[in-house]
Protein backbone atom coordinates (compact mmCIF):
# COMPACT_ATOMS: atom_id res chain seq x y z
CA UNK A 1 0.00 0.00 0.00
CA UNK A 2 1.25 3.02 -1.01
CA UNK A 3 1.33 5.59 1.78
CA UNK A 4 0.98 9.83 1.20
CA UNK A 5 4.53 11.79 1.26
CA UNK A 6 2.61 14.05 3.68
CA UNK A 7 1.97 10.69 5.93
CA UNK A 8 5.04 9.11 5.71
CA UNK A 9 6.98 10.53 8.40
CA UNK A 10 4.29 9.73 11.51
CA UNK A 11 4.27 5.99 9.52
CA UNK A 12 7.47 5.57 9.91
CA UNK A 13 7.60 6.94 13.88
CA UNK A 14 5.13 4.47 14.57
CA UNK A 15 6.98 1.20 12.67
CA UNK A 16 9.89 1.81 14.16
CA UNK A 17 8.30 2.23 17.65
CA UNK A 18 5.38 -0.97 17.41
CA UNK A 19 6.15 -2.35 20.45
CA UNK A 20 6.15 0.87 22.38
CA UNK A 21 2.59 2.67 24.46
CA UNK A 22 1.23 5.31 22.48
CA UNK A 23 1.92 7.56 25.44
CA UNK A 24 5.36 7.00 25.32
CA UNK A 25 5.82 8.61 22.07
CA UNK A 26 2.15 10.34 21.58
CA UNK A 27 4.22 14.13 21.70
CA UNK A 28 6.74 12.97 18.58
CA UNK A 29 3.25 11.89 16.70
CA UNK A 30 1.78 15.24 17.72
CA UNK A 31 5.08 17.23 16.47
CA UNK A 32 4.90 15.49 13.21
CA UNK A 33 0.99 15.83 12.69
CA UNK A 34 1.35 19.72 14.20
CA UNK A 35 0.15 22.43 11.05
CA UNK A 36 3.63 24.58 10.54
CA UNK A 37 2.72 27.93 10.00
CA UNK A 38 4.70 30.70 7.52
CA UNK A 39 4.16 33.91 9.55
CA UNK A 40 6.91 33.41 12.25
CA UNK A 41 9.41 31.24 12.16
CA UNK A 42 11.70 30.22 9.17
CA UNK A 43 11.81 30.65 5.68
CA UNK A 44 8.83 28.77 4.26
CA UNK A 45 6.30 29.24 1.54
CA UNK A 46 5.92 32.40 2.77
CA UNK A 47 6.35 35.18 5.52
CA UNK A 48 3.88 37.32 7.29
CA UNK A 49 5.50 40.98 9.06
CA UNK A 50 4.96 41.37 12.63
CA UNK A 51 1.24 43.07 11.56
CA UNK A 52 0.46 40.12 10.12
CA UNK A 53 0.69 41.33 6.66
CA UNK A 54 2.24 38.61 3.93
CA UNK A 55 5.42 40.69 2.70
CA UNK A 56 7.13 37.67 0.66
CA UNK A 57 6.10 34.43 -0.78
CA UNK A 58 8.17 31.45 -2.61
CA UNK A 59 6.52 31.00 -5.83
CA UNK A 60 5.86 27.29 -6.50
CA UNK A 61 6.63 28.20 -10.55
CA UNK A 62 9.60 30.82 -10.33
CA UNK A 63 11.10 28.88 -7.03
CA UNK A 64 11.98 31.85 -6.25
CA UNK A 65 10.74 34.83 -2.95
CA UNK A 66 8.68 37.37 -3.90
CA UNK A 67 6.92 40.50 -2.41
CA UNK A 68 3.30 40.09 -3.28
CA UNK A 69 3.16 43.54 -3.23
CA UNK A 70 5.57 43.56 -6.65
CA UNK A 71 4.42 40.50 -8.23
CA UNK A 72 0.77 39.99 -8.60
CA UNK A 73 -0.20 36.59 -6.76
CA UNK A 74 -3.99 35.43 -7.11
CA UNK A 75 -6.27 35.46 -3.45
CA UNK A 76 -6.96 31.65 -2.53
CA UNK A 77 -8.94 32.04 0.54
CA UNK A 78 -7.96 28.24 1.52
CA UNK A 79 -4.17 29.08 1.67
CA UNK A 80 -2.86 30.22 4.83
CA UNK A 81 -1.11 33.08 3.25
CA UNK A 82 -4.38 34.32 1.48
CA UNK A 83 -2.56 33.93 -2.10
CA UNK A 84 -2.24 31.58 -4.56
CA UNK A 85 1.01 29.41 -4.65
CA UNK A 86 2.56 30.46 -7.72
CA UNK A 87 2.31 34.35 -8.95
CA UNK A 88 0.09 35.13 -11.96
CA UNK A 89 2.89 35.15 -14.17
CA UNK A 90 4.07 31.59 -13.00
CA UNK A 91 0.66 29.89 -13.27
CA UNK A 92 0.29 31.29 -16.73
CA UNK A 93 3.74 29.67 -17.68
CA UNK A 94 3.15 26.69 -15.85
CA UNK A 95 -0.58 25.82 -17.68
CA UNK A 96 1.06 26.67 -20.83
CA UNK A 97 4.22 24.20 -20.68
CA UNK A 98 1.53 21.55 -19.15
CA UNK A 99 -0.59 22.08 -22.12
CA UNK A 100 2.08 21.77 -24.56
CA UNK A 101 3.02 18.82 -22.14
CA UNK A 102 0.13 17.01 -23.13
CA UNK A 103 -0.24 17.97 -26.45
CA UNK A 104 3.40 16.75 -27.32
CA UNK A 105 2.65 13.39 -25.40
CA UNK A 106 -0.48 12.57 -27.56
CA UNK A 107 1.46 13.29 -30.33
CA UNK A 108 3.62 10.65 -29.60
CA UNK A 109 1.43 7.86 -30.90
CA UNK A 110 0.30 9.59 -34.10
CA UNK A 111 4.04 10.08 -34.62
CA UNK A 112 4.92 6.76 -34.17
CA UNK A 113 1.82 5.05 -36.28
CA UNK A 114 2.76 7.33 -39.55
CA UNK A 115 6.65 6.14 -38.78
CA UNK A 116 8.04 9.44 -37.78
CA UNK A 117 9.86 8.06 -34.79
CA UNK A 118 10.15 3.83 -33.65
CA UNK A 119 9.35 2.36 -30.59
CA UNK A 120 12.63 3.07 -29.38
CA UNK A 121 12.44 6.57 -29.85
CA UNK A 122 9.07 7.32 -27.38
CA UNK A 123 11.78 7.24 -24.07
CA UNK A 124 13.70 10.03 -25.40
CA UNK A 125 11.16 11.79 -26.92
CA UNK A 126 9.05 11.61 -23.39
CA UNK A 127 12.62 12.45 -21.71
CA UNK A 128 12.55 15.40 -24.58
CA UNK A 129 9.04 16.39 -23.11
CA UNK A 130 9.61 16.58 -19.50
CA UNK A 131 13.31 18.37 -19.91
CA UNK A 132 11.08 20.91 -21.99
CA UNK A 133 8.14 21.45 -18.99
CA UNK A 134 10.58 21.65 -16.79
CA UNK A 135 12.20 24.83 -17.68
CA UNK A 136 11.66 27.92 -15.32
CA UNK A 137 11.41 30.77 -17.76
CA UNK A 138 12.36 33.43 -15.19
CA UNK A 139 9.83 37.18 -15.40
CA UNK A 140 10.96 39.28 -17.85
CA UNK A 141 12.18 41.90 -15.53
CA UNK A 142 14.32 39.47 -13.19
CA UNK A 143 11.96 39.69 -10.08
CA UNK A 144 12.85 37.14 -7.34
CA UNK A 145 15.24 35.99 -4.93
CA UNK A 146 16.63 32.99 -3.82
CA UNK A 147 16.41 33.87 -0.03
CA UNK A 148 14.06 35.13 2.33
CA UNK A 149 16.43 37.45 3.66
CA UNK A 150 17.08 39.23 -0.05
CA UNK A 151 13.31 39.59 -0.97
CA UNK A 152 12.80 41.32 2.16
CA UNK A 153 16.12 43.52 2.30
CA UNK A 154 14.78 44.42 -1.55
CA UNK A 155 11.16 45.36 -0.26
CA UNK A 156 12.37 47.34 2.49
CA UNK A 157 14.96 49.63 -0.12
CA UNK A 158 11.81 49.74 -2.18
CA UNK A 159 10.03 51.48 0.79
CA UNK A 160 7.53 48.72 0.71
Amino acid sequence: MAIKKLFSGIVDLLEANKDKKVSSILDQVIALASAKTGGGGGATSFHANEAGVVVAIRCAYHKLFMDPRVVDFGAKVSAASGYSSMSKDGQSKWNSQYKLAKEAEAGLLTRLTSGEIGVEDIATEQESIAAERAIIVPLEDGYGFETLEDCLADSEARGL
